[in-house]
């Protein structure tokens, strides 16, 4: 095993842990050095490469973490098990260009709750056993997510067809990208919809902060309310068209569940009457 790189790494989780204030440029600086080595041919056995994968994984640009990735293949190849931190890598790659995740793992902060992007439809289930991530059923249940921070769940209520829980990460994840989308409408009352790459769909106030949005979720029998912002919280049961929904209303956002043919609607606002307007227009395209 390199020494040096084992040092590196655990810095770099130590500062992952405490975020001191000059993080990112400790992080480059990290990566230079891990580089270095590479060069000279200081990585002998899949540890090294593991070591050195995850510092890139927590790079800047599409090549740290393409890098990260190829590391961590490298390290498969020498034998490392499990083999998680290159599937988790490859999706970072992929979600920093907007594209579907090939295996999941990966969150946007969308009005406040931690998404997971669109995937792949053509990764299956034992696909992601074999690169030791979650099934599709455990991404959306936030269920053994790798590599991820410590969470608690808050609460939990289910009805007939649909179970969410609130959970609570214990900081904001760092690696996340912003919401980003392009004007693809506009409203009645001449505001723009902004869409992203994956379909998502929201409005904003006039100082562009959230106001109102909406996605649709794959249909799974449980679904994970993700938050990082201290708050409080209640859920109840919503009876929208004869349909048992269920809100989460988080500090001053609320956010409705509503299963339709399509999927779980997810629609978060800061007006209750507007969510419900939404969700009622929604349920009645997806029939």
């Amino acid at each position: 095993m390199n020494e040096k790189l084992k040092q590196l790494f655990e810095a770099d989780q130590h500062d992952l842990s405490t975020m001191p204030h000059d993080r990112l440029e400790r992080d480059r600086e990290r990566r230079n050095e891990v580089k270095f080595i590479l060069d000279s041919g200081g990585a002998k056995v899949a540890i090294d490469f593991i070591h050195a994968a995850i510092i890139f994984k927590h790079g800047k640009a599409l090549e740290d973490w393409w890098l990260a990735y190829k590391l961590s293949v490298k390290a498969v190849e020498l034998g490392f098990q499990p083999k998680w931190v290159a599937a988790v890598a490859m999706d970072r790659w992929l979600l920093h260009q907007g594209k579907p995740l090939k295996y999941g793992n990966q969150v946007i902060p969308f009005g406040g709750v931690y998404r997971i992007p669109q995937l792949d439809q053509n990764t299956t289930d034992e696909e992601r056993y074999k690169w030791d991530v979650p099934s599709l059923i455990e991404l959306f249940s936030f269920q053994n997510l790798r590599g991820f921070m410590s969470y608690d769940i808050v609460s939990t209520l289910e009805n007939e067809n649909l179970k969410v829980k609130v959970i609570k990460l214990e900081r904001q994840p760092v690696h996340s990208p912003s919401l980003d989308g392009i004007p693809c409408d506009t409203t009645r009352d001449n505001r723009i919809v902004y869409e992203n790459s994956y379909g998502w769909k929201w409005i904003e106030n006039s100082n562009g902060s959230f106001n109102l949005g909406w996605l649709l979720i794959p249909d799974v029998p449980e679904l994970a309310h993700t938050v990082a912002e201290e708050g409080t919280f209640t859920m109840e049961k919503v009876v929208l068209n004869e349909q048992s929904c269920i809100l989460v209303k988080y500090n001053q956002s609320k956010t409705l569940y509503v299963r339709s043919r399509k999927g779980i609607w997810a629609i978060t606002g800061l007006d209750y009457n507007n969510v419900i307007e939404k969700a009622l227009s929604l349920l009645a395209s997806s029939y």
